[in-house]
């Protein structure tokens, strides 16, 4: 799978080396050491410039990287964004098992389409006035996941049984800094241009 099935979210697909290829060894997505000021203080910004122009540049940059806009409100300064849907082997938990062997044995047992986690990205962005004529941003990133029901033939106590899988969604947000660095950034040079267009 090339990283056009990504939907074109570059910012991911430069940091998660090697995501042209469908059998790729993912870095995890998520630490389970954070304390919530880290985890806050990676997701958070302080811009030098408006709402308004923070906002615009930020729907901007979400415009530009291929995502879908779900919701955005100016009056509350939020906008919910998500990458289009696509089908992969692994769900997002099953992303953080370092197990080659199993990662490939599982890779290898669903090579069906209807086997496969339907898998999309999502993102919430809030964004509020801040002393100095500054705006505050926090950015909240997540991989999500979903697999339908699914029947299949299994042996338990030597008789022949059918195993009912229920339907399961997972949802694992993201907590790697340079993720958030890489889209701030944009954000920043985003900001930067309207502010100078201003000045013109």
């Amino acid at each position: 799978m090339t990283c056009k099935g990504t939907c074109g979210w570059a910012l991911i697909a430069l940091l998660m080396c090697g995501c042209q290829m469908k059998h790729r060894m993912m870095v995890p997505v998520v630490s389970t050491d954070l304390l919530p000021e880290e985890r806050a203080a990676m997701q958070t910004r302080i811009l030098p410039a408006s709402e308004e122009v923070v906002f615009a540049a930020t729907v901007a940059v979400l415009q530009d990287l291929g995502w879908k806009l779900d919701t955005v409100d100016r009056s509350s300064g939020l906008i919910r964004a998500s990458t289009e849907k696509r089908l992969e082997p692994l769900g997002p938990k099953e992303e953080k098992i370092s197990s080659f062997e199993w990662r490939r044995a599982a890779i290898q047992k669903r090579s069906s389409e209807k086997d496969q986690w339907t898998r999309w990205d999502e993102m919430v962005a809030h964004i509020e006035k801040w002393p100095a004529k500054q705006s505050r941003e926090r950015i909240v990133l997540a991989r999500c996941g979903a697999l339908p029901a699914m029947s299949y033939p299994a042996r338990v106590d030597k008789r022949d049984v059918v195993i009912n899988a229920p339907a399961k969604e997972e949802s694992q947000e993201i907590h790697l800094g340079e993720v958030y660095d890489t889209l701030f950034r944009r954000i920043d040079q985003a900001i930067l241009d309207r502010t100078r267009t201003g000045e013109e």
